[in-house]
């Protein structure tokens, strides 16, 4: 506020361009970033890419991501080498590098996203079994759900109005537990065998292993 004026001669559009100019100066020199030329070798219509991008930012926030959140994603899943650094997601996004940090911090939280670090910058990765996490992370709190519910019936009274309502939202997430976790075992067995058909080694039940996975019996009467 000072070096706008003061406090007395504070003003607003001197210290609106004085940052705009300030948050330039940090930006990153394009001739810095890395650029993806095999993005641009394939055959593909810019137009259909453009079209697509902004229906994948829209999904991705139809699952409840912010927009910066979703962008971020979407960038880095339309991106060939399946990676960018925070330089290049700054300048695709046009936001400051701050924003980045915020953004891909609560994505590697949600296991959306992985990050490794390349000399001096921070590059951000989608891995092959990134959807199995995120979907383990969503079975997790399904079944956290469920013994929560279950164990409130019990408290409430089973033949109480309450107790009936958590015994009936109990039962729902129990079924859901149980319909996810074989839907997990018949993934993790076509993962494995996509894996060794390449040559890999398989990731996605390591990536299941040790995290506390869901496990539940059938549903109460």
């Amino acid at each position: 506020m000072l070096r706008n004026g003061g406090h007395n001669n504070y003003r607003p559009g001197a210290a609106h361009r004085a940052a705009s100019e300030r948050a330039m100066r940090r930006m990153p020199a394009v001739d810095d970033l890395d650029v993806d030329d095999e993005a641009y070798s394939f055959d593909r219509s810019p137009g259909k890419v453009q079209e697509f991008h902004l229906r994948l930012v829209a999904v991705f926030r139809q699952t409840g991501l912010t927009r910066t959140a979703a962008r971020i994603l979407a960038e880095i899943f339309m991106c060939d080498k399946g990676s960018l650094s925070a330089t290049e997601l700054v300048l695709r996004l046009s936001v400051s590098p701050g924003t980045v940090s915020r953004t891909t911090a609560y994505l590697q939280n949600l296991d959306l996203l992985r990050a490794e670090r390349d000399g001096k910058r921070m590059r951000y990765f989608l891995d092959d079994d990134i959807w199995y996490r995120a979907w383990l992370s969503s079975a997790q709190r399904n079944s956290t759900w469920a013994h929560t519910a279950l164990d409130g019936a019990e408290i409430f009274g089973l033949d109480t109005p309450v107790g009936a309502r958590l015994k009936d939202m109990g039962q729902f997430f129990s079924f859901v537990v149980v319909d996810m976790e074989a839907t997990r075992q018949k993934w993790l067995d076509f993962f494995d065998k996509k894996k060794r058909a390449r040559g890999e080694t398989t990731g996605a039940r390591t990536a299941g292993s040790g995290t506390g996975e869901p496990t539940a019996g059938a549903a109460a009467p």
